[in-house]
């Protein structure tokens, strides 16, 4: 355990006063929940924060902002940590928010996931952000705008701008208080009392002139209290540098050198100083903090002021090479400690190619592993303005260019680097040039890239890292070797749940384009009844995917909408946001599975609306896709066949542009459109393999024949459709083309098999017009109308005939024609009945 630094009471420190005004202001109207100290650096804006937190009767978190807080996949698990540090008795997951940092570091996950742990904490607990102006990004802005806004606290924030989330409105309704330079410089009688504490001082009058109330000239003026302010040496240098630089020439040399080291490294803490100091750590920071030019806390973290800080930093750029070589010799201590933060401030402050170069190898996995994007960007900014060059200088650079979206960029500079390179560090940058041409849709680059880092991979992980993507590559190509290139991966995947999740989705993509479906989904489900959500949640949501996908296609509506329900909250949780959408779109499938039709409407709405400027390829082919499935259920074919009118996006898989092509075909053989059907379903069974476009192009045809009256070839090809195990085209047919549902039924074989469909789809009304018998419990949806059914959502909400009538724009009479209808197809006698029904309580 580090012990605290006891330093002799610091006559020093004499000068610091007590502000009754601006506590009194603090105080007003029992205190703002939001306080903002905006200044220059230098008006006290620290000292009057400590002064007032330590009035509080409540829990209190000190944050002091420092550089490295720009990252808001640090600073997220900062606060998260200190929360919990004055809230010990919440429950609380304590990886949780790194694990998020982990996959997503954006504001907007982070910041949801603190908010939902601390949103109980009321206003006796006060967080003071101290230095804020240091974090300086965006993304730090706005996961604290977030807490501001999600959590009951009270916040002080000290900061040398206002932040933009500190609006007027905070101000306005009394929530929010701002002192800035004006309160913040003293009066002269402030002046007075803090020069006065050190006795008289020569040039008094002269000083707190020139000075014009900044405390930190007036205090460092205390310090100096023997100095004659009326000398002409005042005028070669600025008021504050001359006063600091006296206070330092009276320290010893190891202790100038000290605080030298400590304002490059940006040193946080006690036991940080003494990684870098070594041995002399504890006397020079007594001696510092004697002379007032150093402040350690009761939690031993130290305090330099701005400053001074600023004016150490300038004297390191100023010394000779021999010097800073010296110095730089001891910040090497860093890197063994691991102190990535401090290393990284040197590193920016130092110039020094060697050093940052050795820096950033030794940093970098871990700086991958926590999410810290935006600090790996720092660091090769830093490397860049040092002049380090070379293929691992590039090959970080390309690490954090693919997780910034920066797709183009991070291949080139990977398959740049990975030149220069050899060994694992080669394999690493094929990798990210892989991940990145597979997330871009370039799949021979993937498959390229693929079997370079396979070929030079010396470690398992990297190793394994490069079949995946060859399965990956193989899958989105429909490659022959598919299963091939599937047990490659599982014999040389290493063993845990993360690579048993990985294996299921891999077998669920095979199952797709080779069968075995049902085997496969078995298997899925059995992995995930292990998953705790403890794991990968890009491995765990990945099955999540695959398996809510194919449970639509097999006609599975409500395990897949369980599934997809299961597959959001995992995305939710774990900050895999872009997981989220693909939750929705398996969503809406299953509604429209499920005859729920405004349901699935409003999320096709938010989803097209929401990929509108960056759709993705899946997005691109599938959104169409739905809707057609939505428009043929409701009997709109023209519509259906409208949405799919062009031709299959150029970025669509192969498996996307199947599917397009085999809606297409679909839906121009129900219209009778017989040889636009039959081009159709070629060129879709010419373009893709999967099961999914082979039952589309075979229903397709099966269609034509049966308009045809050729009975034998529509039942040969039906046969093939229904093999397939990808049944619900069928359930989209038969409610566009009863005839076709009707030749079904008639066919002894299949009469059961399509029984049990059009009750897992809830299409009662249309399976009775077939003659065939649904269990009541099946017909909660049974043949209402789009709009019937949007009043049963609405009804089933608990709102009133006047509110439903209000909300669609239609006249009170209608509302109660539609109420009767709902209420005679559904079989009930009371709104308590029809939404239990919506439910599925009955």
């Amino acid at each position: 355990m580090v012990e605290t630094i006891k330093a002799a009471a610091s006559p020093a420190l004499d000068h610091i006063i007590e502000r009754p005004r601006l506590i009194a202001r603090l105080e007003e109207g029992g205190g703002s929940r939001v306080s903002l100290f905006a200044a220059p650096a230098g008006y006290g804006k620290t000292t009057l924060a400590r002064q007032w937190s330590q009035r509080q009767a409540g829990p209190v978190a000190w944050y002091r902002t420092r550089r490295a807080s720009g990252d808001v996949a640090l600073l997220a698990v900062q606060l998260d940590e200190l929360l919990a540090s004055i809230a010990p008795d919440l429950p609380r997951e304590p990886q949780k928010v790194a694990s998020i940092a982990s996959v997503n570091p954006s504001p907007k996950p982070l910041g949801r996931a603190i908010v939902r742990t601390f949103e109980t904490l009321t206003q006796d607990a006060l967080l003071v952000v101290d230095e804020w102006e240091a974090a300086g990004t965006d993304e730090a802005e706005e996961l604290l705008s977030m807490l501001v806004d999600g959590l009951d606290i009270r916040f002080l924030v000290t900061t040398r701008t206002r932040p933009d989330w500190f609006t007027p409105r905070l101000e306005v309704y009394g929530e929010g208080l701002e002192i800035g330079v004006d309160e913040l410089a003293m009066t002269d009688e402030e002046a007075t009392q803090v020069l006065a504490a050190v006795g008289a001082v020569a040039g008094r009058a002269r000083l707190m002139r020139t000075a014009d109330g900044w405390p930190a000239v007036l205090g460092l003026a205390a310090m100096s209290g023997d100095v004659d302010f009326t000398s002409s040496r005042l005028l070669s240098h600025t008021l504050y540098d001359f006063l600091a630089s006296d206070l330092l020439a009276a320290a010893a040399p190891e202790t100038q050198a000290a605080l030298m080291l400590l304002a490059v490294a940006s040193v946080p803490d006690v036991e940080v100083a003494r990684t870098v100091l070594g041995a002399e750590a504890d006397d020079v920071i007594e001696d510092a903090v004697t002379r007032g030019l150093l402040i350690v806390t009761e939690r031993k973290s130290l305090s330099l002021h701005p400053l001074l800080r600023e004016l150490l930093v300038r004297r390191f750029d100023e010394a000779g090479a021999e010097t800073r070589e010296a110095l730089l010799a001891r910040c090497r201590r860093l890197l063994v400690a691991r102190r990535w933060n401090e290393a990284l401030s040197v590193a920016e402050v130092a110039h020094d190619a060697d050093f940052v170069t050795e820096a950033i190898s030794a940093a970098l996995d871990d700086l991958l592993a926590a999410g810290r994007t935006s600090s790996l960007q720092r660091w090769v900014s830093a490397a860049r303005s040092a002049r380090a060059e070379g293929g691992f200088i590039d090959y970080a650079e390309s690490e954090a260019l693919l997780r910034g979206n920066e797709l183009d960029g991070g291949m080139a500079l990977a398959t740049q680097a990975a030149r220069s390179l050899d060994g694992d560090l080669a394999a690493r940058a094929h990798l990210v040039a892989g991940r990145a041409a597979h997330l871009s849709d370039r799949p021979n680059r993937t498959e390229r890239h693929a079997d370079l880092a396979a070929a030079s991979a010396e470690t398992l992980e990297t190793r394994e890292g490069a079949l995946w993507l060859r399965f990956l590559s193989a899958l989105v190509r429909q490659a022959p070797d598919l299963s091939e290139r599937l047990e490659e991966f599982r014999s040389a995947s290493q063993s845990g749940l993360k690579q048993s999740l990985m294996i299921a989705t891999a077998e669920l993509g095979v199952a797709e384009v080779e069968g075995g479906l049902d085997d496969a989904l078995d298997d899925a489900r059995a992995v995930l009844g292990l998953a705790t959500g403890s794991e990968d949640p890009l491995a765990h949501t990945g099955v999540l995917s695959g398996y809510s996908s194919i449970l639509v296609m097999r006609g599975r509506y409500d395990e897949s909408l369980k599934s997809s329900e299961a597959l959001a909250s995992v995305a939710e949780n774990s900050g895999v946001e872009f997981a989220v959408r693909y939750a929705q779109c398996y969503s809406a499938s299953a509604y429209i599975g499920l005859r729920r039709f405004s349901v699935a409407a409003r999320i096709l709405s938010m989803l097209e609306r929401d990929t509108q400027n960056d759709p993705g390829s899946y997005f691109l082919h599938n959104l169409p896709s739905q809707r057609a499935r939505l428009y043929a259920s409701v009997g709109d074919l023209q519509r259906a066949r409208d949405v799919l009118s062009l031709d299959p996006p150029e970025r669509a898989n192969k498996a996307g542009r199947g599917e397009f092509r085999g809606w297409q075909a679909v839906l121009a053989a129900v219209a009778e459109d017989a040889c636009g059907a039959k081009a159709l379903a070629t060129d879709a069974r010419r373009g893709s393999r999967d099961l999914g476009t082979k039952a589309l192009s075979y229903l397709a045809e099966a269609i034509v024949a049966l308009n045809d009256e050729k009975h034998d070839s529509a039942v040969g090809r039906l046969r093939t459709v229904i093999e397939t195990g990808m049944w619900d085209p069928v359930v989209i047919a038969v409610r566009a083309a009863p005839r076709l549902g009707a030749f079904i039924a008639e066919q002894p074989d299949w009469r059961s098999w399509l029984q049990r469909l059009l009750t897992a789809s809830r299409d009662a009304s249309l399976a009775a017009s077939l003659g065939l018998q649904i269990p009541r419990a099946a017909k909660d949806r049974a043949g209402l109308s789009p709009r019937e059914s949007e009043v049963h959502e609405l009804l089933a909400q608990g709102l009133t005939n006047e509110e439903i009538a209000k909300l669609l724009f239609i006249s009170l009479s209608t509302t109660k024609v539609h109420v009767k209808h709902i209420y005679d197809k559904l079989g009930v006698r009371s709104r308590l009945e029809a939404a239990r029904v919506l439910r599925g309580d009955v």
